[in-house]
C-alpha cells in the first residue's frame, strides 16, 4: 500500500465528520445534525464530489456518503471541513450493513452513481435483491431512488431486478445527455462523469422506488 494512502486511511480515523461504527449513530443522526432535516445516502459515494456538490446546494437537509475506503473518504471530508460543510458525514462501512446504522423510515433519498457493475458477481451488484432489501429496511416510504451508470450489462441487470422486487419504476433512460447538455440537467454532473461523457459513453438513468414493506419497529434506546 502506498505511503500516501496508508496517512489518508490513518488521518480519517479523527475526523469529526467521519465515523467507521455507523451503529453507533443509528438513534442519533438527528442529534448529529442538530436539525430534523431529511436525510439523503450516496451509497459507495468514493471521493465525495457527488454528494459535497448535493450538501452545498441543498443546506436544508442533510447527507451521509457510505463508503468501505477510507482513502476515498479523506478527499471528501477534507474538503467538508475546510468549506465548513455542517450538512454532511461520511460513514467508513458496508452497504449491506445500512440497517445496523439507520432506524426504519429515516432515509428519504439515495443515490447510487457509477458503481462497480461486478460483471461475474450479481450478488454484488448494488441493485441485486438482497441490497434492495437493506435499503428497504431504512427508507421511508417512496424514498426517490436515483442510480447513474455507464455500463449496459449493468443497466439492464438493474431494471430486471428492480422488477422483479416490485419496485415503482418512475423513469428509466439509456442515454441520459442523448438531447440534454450536461450543463442543463439539474442534478449535479461530477468530474468522473463528464470523462465518460467526453469518452462517448452514455450515461444511463434510472429513478425508482421501493415497494412498501411492514417493518418491525425501532426503539430508541
Amino acid at each position: 500500500m502506498a505511503k500516501k494512502k496508508r496517512k489518508r486511511i490513518e488521518a480519517v480515523k479523527s475526523f469529526a465528520n467521519v465515523t467507521h461504527h455507523g451503529e453507533h449513530y443509528k438513534f442519533k443522526w438527528h442529534e448529529i445534525f442538530g436539525n430534523s432535516d431529511p436525510i439523503t445516502l450516496e451509497l459507495g459515494c468514493g471521493r465525495g464530489d457527488l454528494i459535497l456538490a448535493l450538501a452545498k446546494q441543498h443546506p436544508q437537509r442533510n447527507f451521509i456518503g457510505v463508503d468501505l475506503k477510507g482513502a476515498r473518504l479523506w478527499a471528501g471530508a477534507s474538503i467538508a471541513i475546510a468549506h465548513h460543510i455542517d450538512n454532511l458525514f461520511f460513514i467508513r462501512g458496508h452497504i449491506l450493513q445500512l440497517p445496523a446504522m439507520f432506524k426504519a423510515d429515516s432515509i428519504n433519498e439515495f443515490w447510487i452513481t457509477f458503481p462497480d457493475p461486478y460483471p461475474k458477481k450479481p450478488r454484488k451488484r448494488m441493485t441485486h435483491e438482497r441490497y434492495l432489501a437493506a435499503y428497504q429496511q431504512i427508507a421511508v416510504a417512496g424514498a426517490s431512488f436515483y442510480l447513474k451508470t455507464d455500463d449496459g450489462a449493468f443497466y439492464q441487470f438493474s431494471l430486471e431486478s428492480l422488477n422483479s422486487f416490485g419496485c415503482i419504476l418512475h423513469k428509466a433512460v439509456e442515454n441520459l445527455y442523448a438531447n440534454e447538455e450536461p450543463s442543463q440537467i439539474s442534478e449535479p454532473v461530477t468530474t468522473y462523469e463528464k470523462r465518460h461523457i467526453n469518452e462517448g459513453k452514455s450515461i444511463k438513468f434510472i429513478h425508482f422506488a421501493l415497494p412498501k414493506i411492514n417493518k418491525g419497529e425501532d426503539h430508541e434506546q
